[in-house]
């Protein structure tokens, strides 16, 4: 489920603001982790796009000989 800045920011607001300050910590940690698992995936799907400005490296002829 994906929500707009605004709708998630008052859920997370709203959902902090009854927890101790032991869960609250607790709970951004989580947040913490969680944002730095979406960054690495979004390194990793950039550094797995193709690179449109490198042309593949042809292939070379088979020869039908027999060896």
């Amino acid at each position: 489920m994906r929500l707009p800045t605004k709708q998630l920011i008052n859920k997370i607001e709203n959902l902090s603001n009854g927890l101790t300050p032991e869960q609250l910590s607790s709970f951004l940690d989580i947040i913490d982790a969680m944002t730095a698992l979406v960054e690495e995936a979004g390194d990793f799907k950039e550094s797995n796009e193709p690179d449109k400005k490198i042309e593949p490296a042809p292939v070379p002829a088979l020869s039908s000989a027999v060896h």
